[in-house]
């Protein structure tokens, strides 16, 4: 099984404070049968420095490599906030999953501002961005589904999947096909990847299909 989204970088973002969670995160995510995982640390273009960034991202992906001798194959990512002008960011590309063009993107809680959707477009023609939605289930699904009409897909927490008046909306944006990836958006450890099983327990074939659908996104990465 693939994790497309999860905070495991240890110091990368407030998802592991350090090496000993980042271990254990792992050592869940292998009990639960993940043998992919997408790291994605949180880039606030606004506030963050570009290269600053990168260097910490990194430095904290060298350390858990040097010390998780597991199973699990990490990609590195990030989860990126969009605003206005982020096609503009020089070297973005450096955001995608290694070997794509694939972005994981999170939008502003209040959804599309002024000026965004016209980003979305030169992220997706100007520089051949792939976006993927990051957590499609907290916004607005007139939000998501004008996203969706543009060709962007979206990715989907395990969370919401527990829930049965919540997962109902989310069910046609699944059989459609707009839903490429699961993730675990996994911070710390409490709670583990018992979210993500119950999600694939309740998803049946539906997660077979998603499974199918991310890997040939990433199959240039994989």
């Amino acid at each position: 099984m693939l994790d497309f989204h999860a905070h495991v970088l240890p110091g990368a973002d407030h998802g592991s404070d350090g090496l000993q969670t980042s271990l254990r995160q792992l050592a869940l995510a292998e009990q639960a049968g993940i043998d992919v995982l997408v790291a994605t640390p949180h880039f606030y273009p606004q506030r963050d420095d570009f290269g600053h960034f990168l260097k910490k991202r990194e430095a904290a992906r060298a350390e858990l490599a040097d010390n998780y001798g597991g199973s699990i194959r990490l990609l590195l990512g990030a989860e990126v906030h969009v605003c206005v002008g982020l096609d503009h960011l020089e070297g973005l590309e450096e955001l995608c999953i290694p070997g794509t063009r694939v972005m994981l993107c999170e939008l502003p809680f209040r959804g599309l501002t002024g000026g965004m959707t016209e980003t979305f477009e030169r992220l997706l023609e100007d520089r051949e961005i792939v976006p993927v939605l990051a957590h499609v289930d907290r916004y607005e699904p007139t939000t998501i589904e004008n996203l969706f009409s543009m060709g962007i897909n979206g990715q989907l927490n395990a969370e919401p999947l527990s829930h049965h008046f919540r997962r109902r909306r989310l069910l046609p944006w699944i059989d459609r096909g707009q839903i490429v990836a699961l993730g675990s958006d996994i911070h710390g450890t409490a709670i583990g990847y018992s979210q993500y099983l119950k999600a694939v327990d309740f998803l049946g074939p539906r997660f077979d299909a998603i499974e199918e659908r991310v890997r040939e996104l990433l199959k240039d990465a994989l």
